[in-house]
């Protein structure tokens, strides 16, 4: 179970000042492919879009990887899913977790305004929980606020798939 206390929040503002200050070239840069752009897609941080595959590409935000954790895999899962299970495709991200070399994920949601407002079988919180099984030196954050608002006002959202 995911306690309130072991899931740092992160503002919506906080991301997107660190994607706009990497975008006018103010971020540590890199050439990695997963998290948003400068300090994030350096390869120190993840964002784990944790809604459903079609609300991830009707509009996610820049650089997310969408987690696949359907109601099949929850139900076979038996409420513990394996980064195997979440992340199918991303070999390169799960090698990475399990070595320590993100400094921290982001996850978020549509439903999860706060991690006090978390459901035990919700997918952040089976996400959270196969992040500290394999990932134990990272720092987790949710990020707060409801995103089905953001996607509709612009901001940082990209409509389109995520390929």
């Amino acid at each position: 179970m995911v306690t309130v206390e072991e899931l740092r929040e992160m503002d919506c503002s906080v991301l997107k000042r660190l994607m706009n200050r990497d975008e006018n070239g103010g971020g540590a840069g890199g050439s990695g492919s997963h998290g948003a752009l400068g300090l994030l897609s350096g390869g120190k941080c993840l964002l784990l879009d944790c809604r459903p595959f079609l609300a991830h590409s009707a509009g996610y935000i820049r650089g997310s990887v969408n987690v696949r954790c359907n109601t099949i895999v929850r139900r076979r899962a038996k409420g513990s899913v394996s980064l195997e299970q979440i992340l199918p495709a991303e070999e390169e991200v799960r090698a990475r977790l399990r070595s320590g070399l993100y400094s921290a994920v982001i996850v978020y949601d549509e439903r999860s305004p706060r991690a006090e407002s978390l459901r035990e079988d919700s997918t952040v919180s089976l996400v959270v929980q196969a992040l500290r099984r394999n990932a134990e030196r990272t720092d987790i954050c949710l990020l707060k606020g409801k995103r089905r608002r953001r996607a509709r006002a612009g901001g940082s959202m990209r409509r389109g798939s995520a390929a």
